[in-house]
């Protein structure tokens, strides 16, 4: 066999090139390989546990025409952005949560709607309607996200019936991931307990708007006129 691999490299080594100075590179390859792969782990691990942009300015319910304020049952939000994959997590902890909640929570999932897209019939759509007690809205270009400065898919805002917000973050652990987690669990806290251990959680998701600069708080109490 060795007879074979020395007859095979002479013949197709380039002049001037040893058998042994090529297996002397194996080493160096292996470790550049190692690195490699360790450095797309890395960022890939970073990518997922890296937060969406956020803002917590709607302290209370903001004044608005689409979303009604349910004055008898905590009120939780979830905005999503139709074409983020990494918010099938975010709809599936959302199925969890109304397993427990139920009709104790008015809840409504609020999609982003350019109004040049027809993004009305996507597969998170027809996942949140499966989910019992949820209401859909279309939020037609993002005019209710600015309102609630929801920034980021997966942005999830628990309101209280008399419209104090009690929680803001995000209902997965981490990008596109599911399992235990803090936001998930204050929600169902709150819901069954009146009390929440935890107000916020970093969003995991693809961007719904820009910046934060795009935020338009026109809350109850400043512009409450508007309403």
């Amino acid at each position: 066999m060795n007879g074979n691999l020395e007859l095979t490299t002479k013949e197709d080594l380039a002049p001037g090139v040893s058998a042994h100075g090529v297996l002397s590179m194996l080493p160096i390859v292996v470790i550049v390989w190692v690195v490699l792969i360790g450095c797309a782990f890395t960022a890939l691990l970073a990518y997922h546990n890296m937060p969406g942009q956020r803002s917590d300015e709607a302290m209370v319910w903001p004044a608005n025409n689409a979303i009604k304020l349910d004055t008898q049952r905590a009120n939780l939000l979830v905005f999503i952005h139709p074409q983020c994959p990494c918010s099938v997590a975010t709809l599936n902890e959302l199925t969890r949560i109304q397993s427990i909640c139920g009709a104790r929570l008015n809840t409504q999932v609020v999609f982003y709607s350019p109004i040049h897209e027809h993004w009305e019939d996507t597969s998170k759509v027809r996942q949140a309607l499966a989910i019992p007690n949820v209401n859909i809205t279309n939020d037609t270009d993002g005019k209710l996200a600015q309102q609630f400065g929801a920034l980021t898919s997966g942005h999830s805002l628990l309101y209280t019936s008399d419209g104090r917000r009690v929680f803001s973050g995000g209902i997965t652990p981490a990008r596109g991931h599911e399992g235990e987690n803090l936001g998930r669990n204050s929600i169902v806290q709150y819901v069954l307990d009146g009390k929440t251990s935890c107000d916020k959680t970093n969003v995991f998701g693809c961007p719904i708007l820009d910046s934060p600069s795009d935020v338009v708080i026109n809350s109850r109490g400043s512009k409450h006129g508007d309403e």
